[in-house]
């Protein structure tokens, strides 16, 4: 049975990558043929109308020039996650229009689409919103439409008003509505009419086991016991942070990630520095840590997939509704801070009642693994 599964562009992302991978073995283990729509924006040229109007704005606003990567440095920055991507997913051809998606699922017959997980009903971030609202699709088209675990991030509403109205009428046309956020449940019902159904993120349905097996071929290192920093806004305080708790447990601080992440010459000098580090290392950071400061969902999530002691730092940007949600679940709300200038420092020597959380997990896994398969069986 075949089943094509729609999320957000797999790019240098490690939890959109492994939250992708996570859903496509849970269906695997089931008997279906799972396979990941590779759907993404048409590349811009460097000097389209928009990226010159925002070099225009930065200018004007005295701010520092961002370039965009070219495909070519794309290629050789993102070189470890499209080998991860090669040998652990089943990915399509990349498609850039809905004229190309419509083609592709008639000629492929699918039994089932799966939009999610990850914030594929945020606004910002996905390719198109419409689509991931399968708007491409008939009406009574002969396939069943799911979401799983699909979040819109933030508990803020940003459609406009259009949006609002148009998806809630998309969405009755779904199977089965599930989504990743306990904020999310109530935006469907308020916002778009629409019952919802709340599950776990994909990565967490897996035992730490399976994530275990990637690090049999990675290349040991000698960071056991020191303390694993994954955060994607630095900031000085958030460096002096991390070295401050560092010191209190008198360990070592190391991270996976590329020293650079942001373009502010033309011409790169040394691309290695922009190379992300193999989905492998990221892993093994999380296995090899005493402790872990993060302010990553994902990053939150495999600090608990791997029973850590840790500190999640929340960014309201990014959206803060999907950290309290995730951590709300096993009562682990006090290991959020949102300014780590005002972080109660005493939260470093408490210890987590793994025992509890991981009870609390396994009942869940159930629980969402069945919402899951009972959405895609006709019979149910």
């Amino acid at each position: 049975m075949k089943i094509a599964i729609l999320t957000q562009p797999l790019r240098t992302n490690y939890g959109g990558i492994l939250q992708a991978f996570a859903l496509q073995y849970i269906l695997r283990e089931h008997g279906y043929t799972p396979l990941t729509i590779n759907y993404r924006k048409r590349p811009s040229s460097l000097y389209s109308v928009r990226p010159v109007l925002s070099r225009i704005k930065r200018t004007l606003l005295k701010q520092k020039k961002i370039y965009p990567f070219s495909e070519s440095e794309n290629c050789v920055i993102s070189q470890h996650h499209n080998s991860f991507i090669r040998k652990n997913i089943d990915y399509s051809p990349v498609l850039y229009s809905v004229k190309q998606l419509r083609t592709y699922f008639k000629n492929n017959r699918f039994h089932s689409v799966i939009v999610g997980s990850d914030q594929t009903w945020r606004p910002k971030y996905s390719p198109r919103i419409d689509t991931f609202f399968l708007d491409f699709l008939k009406k009574n088209q002969h396939i069943r439409k799911l979401s799983y675990a699909a979040s819109f991030g933030t508990d803020e509403w940003e459609f406009t008003q259009r949006q609002t109205i148009r998806f809630s009428s998309l969405l009755k046309q779904f199977d089965f509505v599930s989504v990743r956020e306990e904020s999310a449940v109530s935006l469907c019902e308020k916002k778009l009419n629409t019952k919802a159904t709340h599950v776990l993120d994909p990565t967490l349905l897996l035992d730490k086991s399976v994530y275990l097996n990637f690090l049999q071929d990675e290349i040991s290192t000698n960071n056991e016991g020191e303390l694993f920093y994954y955060c994607l806004d630095k900031s000085r305080d958030k460096n002096e942070f991390i070295e401050n708790v560092a010191s209190r447990i008198g360990t070592k601080t190391f991270t996976a990630y590329p020293k650079e992440t942001i373009k502010n010459i033309r011409f790169i000098d040394d691309i290695y520095n922009y190379i992300y580090p193999s989905i492998n290392q990221w892993l093994r950071g999380f296995h090899k840590a005493s402790f872990i400061i993060t302010d990553s969902f994902h990053g939150t999530v495999f600090s608990i997939i791997f029973n850590k002691p840790f500190i999640a730092i929340a960014n309201e940007e990014r959206g803060k509704a999907r950290f309290t949600s995730l951590l709300k679940l096993f009562n682990l709300e006090h290991r959020l801070v949102t300014d780590v200038n005002k972080a109660p420092l005493s939260i470093i020597h408490e210890g987590i009642d793994y025992h509890s959380v991981n009870h609390k997990l396994n009942e869940l896994r159930e629980i969402s693994a069945r919402h899951l398969i009972d959405s895609i069986e006709t019979n149910k």
